[in-house]
């Protein structure tokens, strides 16, 4: 952290408009929450020690908390700690000897030591101590200078890390990590503001292992589906289900959609414009007063004069995806034949269960460490790929190489941390019933043709109070559904109804977890992309939020209101995007 970083770190603390706006809206809010769900109030139903009941309006109040330090001091430290106190209080009363030990136990230890997380920190180390190694050996250089076969300008650059994201299809972390980390020299060559690779990354994630054919996103859609119309009495697998969906996710065709139009237009609106004039312009990638979660370091940059061999980074990066891919696919097998179940190469069907297998099995603990264990191998043998190339072509020793992959242990440690108190976050969330409130708030007394856009809303704010997509997806699916097919007429048939309220469910978890400043991957994006956390989530966010209007009233209102196809949708929304673009935002220009 620079001295004029810090310097505006502590001016920012002693700013009285920041407390005064963070102290102002977080007593609005609460009066607000008071007044419109005066009847959650416990009263003697919950017990002293136990603190709030669960659904009770006051469980949005922690996250609130969080979003709100964050966006005022941007220090997303001190904005999870607040939250986690206010939470821990909250959960088990205002004693502060028995709420914290408790809270530290139930929100953190538990998040810590649990096999999913262990696997995936392993997996954060492993990969970017990799991505070192193919640095320090010239690796990275080398695959720049062959992308910039297809990369000649900053559209270009941009149109190639979007390209990349569609390759990671099979899983958002993956995906986030290996994009954001391997992408950030092609896009540096050509002054591409990191926020703008952030958003990059954060966009062509979620979107794309959630409209995949295969991926583990939808190993637990299809589970959620399947299980919910299995109790509906609808005789239409999980995966029928999700393909029937595909046309109808406005969403993740929308981000991606506006991707394209934005690249294509060379036009920027918001904060995000006032970075990419200040990298193309003034050549700073971050701002001056940016806050990185990833420490960058000059000793990591390959000698001058080094032949820079794109192979040592093409070839340990082939590793990782093929072996990720690979170790889905025999971890899932391995379970469902221990299951008693059949598996056959050949089968489509039998990859989607394998993956499925991967991501949960019932008949372990919390479902098993699932992907995570494969992601963390499939980082560690491209690791050593990578360390073996560099040193039998005598570029680097063992020891040399050894020293470039331990960079990753201190260069993670704030990332680390961080994810920690997100995923304490979620666990608060979850303990306060505050998924509970928010669907408590629609009620049942809504006209069919409002519900799909009103669940998109709903879903969507779920997810960004919480920060997690998969937990929104969990609690929405079983609740939105019935509600849809019970509106609808009930029976064993698919209405429009109930797929355009099934594909609102997701796509607004999608939003919720792609916009939210204490969600898991977006706080990836930031880091992988070597981006202020608090910068990459102020000029993601308009971009988000224009999407999710377009997506509103050119996709769920109309298509529920049966006045065209969704087929539509794909030449309206890139109509309206470019009409936005061209009249709020401006064309970006080398100085």
């Amino acid at each position: 952290m620079t001295s004029a970083t810090r310097h505006a770190g502590i001016e920012g603390w002693r700013s009285v408009w920041n407390w005064g706006g963070v102290l102002g809206w977080f007593v609005a809010a609460t009066v607000l929450l008071s007044l419109i769900a005066p009847d959650s109030l416990p009263a003697e139903e919950a017990p002293a020690a136990a603190g709030l009941r669960p659904g009770h309006w006051a469980s949005l109040l922690p996250p609130l908390l969080a979003i709100l330090v964050a966006l005022h001091f941007r220090s997303l430290v001190a904005a999870l700690l607040s939250a986690f106190l206010l939470g821990a209080f909250l959960s088990f009363g205002f004693n502060p000897f028995v709420a914290l030990p408790m809270a530290v136990n139930q929100f953190l230890l538990e998040n810590l030591l649990g096999q999913f997380s262990l696997y995936l920190f392993g997996f954060l180390f492993a990969l970017v101590g990799m991505i070192h190694v193919c640095h320090r050996s010239g690796g990275l250089e080398g695959m720049v200078g062959l992308l910039s076969r297809f990369a000649r300008g900053p559209k270009s650059a941009q149109a190639v890390t979007v390209g990349a994201g569609f390759l990671i299809f099979f899983d958002d972390y993956a995906n986030t990590v290996v994009v954001g980390q391997s992408m950030q020299s092609l896009t540096d060559r050509y002054r591409v503001a990191r926020e703008k690779l952030a958003y990059l990354v954060d966009s062509t994630t979620a979107p794309v292992a959630g409209l995949a054919l295969v991926s583990t996103w939808i190993a637990f859609e299809v589970f959620l589906l399947g299980g919910t119309a299995a109790v509906l009495g609808i005789k239409v697998s999980g995966y029928g289900i999700f393909l029937a969906l595909l046309p109808l996710r406005f969403y993740c065709l929308g981000t991606l959609l506006f991707v394209g139009v934005n690249i294509g237009s060379g036009r920027e609106f918001g904060p995000m414009r006032a970075a990419a004039l200040r990298a193309r312009s003034e050549g700073l990638l971050n701002a001056p007063d940016a806050r990185l979660l990833l420490f960058e370091s000059k000793a990591l940059e390959p000698p001058k004069g080094m032949r820079c061999r794109a192979r040592n980074a093409l070839i340990p990066l082939g590793v990782v995806i093929g072996s990720v891919v690979l170790g889905i696919l025999f971890v899932g097998r391995h379970r469902l034949l221990n299951a008693g179940e059949s598996f056959d190469w050949q089968s489509f069907e039998s990859w989607q269960d394998a993956f499925g297998r991967t991501v949960y099995d019932s008949s372990l603990p919390d479902g098993g460490p699932g992907v995570a264990l494969v992601l963390f191998w499939s980082a560690v043998a491209g690791g050593a790929v990578a360390m073996a190339m560099a040193s039998l072509q005598r570029i680097l020793t063992l020891r040399e190489a050894g020293g470039a992959y331990l960079r990753s242990i201190p260069a993670l440690w704030m990332a680390v941390f961080i994810l920690l108190m997100a995923w304490s976050m979620k666990s608060i969330c979850e303990q306060l019933g505050t998924s509970l409130f928010l669907v408590s708030l629609l009620g049942d007394q809504f006209p069919p043709v409002a519900l799909p856009v009103v669940t998109f809303l709903l879903a969507a704010g779920m997810a960004f109070t919480m920060g997690t997509s998969w937990g929104t997806m969990a609690v929405m699916i079983p609740v939105m559904l019935p509600l849809a097919h019970t509106l609808t007429g009930g029976g064993n048939e698919l209405s429009l109804i109930f797929l355009l309220t099934a594909a609102a469910v997701l796509d607004g978890a999608i939003f919720g977890d792609h916009c939210s400043p204490i969600s898991d991957t977006t706080v990836l994006s930031s880091m992988a992309s070597g981006c202020d956390h608090i910068h990459h989530v102020r000029t993601q966010l308009p971009y988000a939020l224009v999407t999710m209007v377009l997506c509103s009233i050119t996709g769920y209102i109309p298509v529920a209101l049966e006045w065209y196809h969704s087929g539509w949708f794909w030449m309206l929304f890139p109509i309206g995007a470019l009409a936005i673009l061209i009249g709020v935002g401006r064309p970006i220009k080398a100085a």
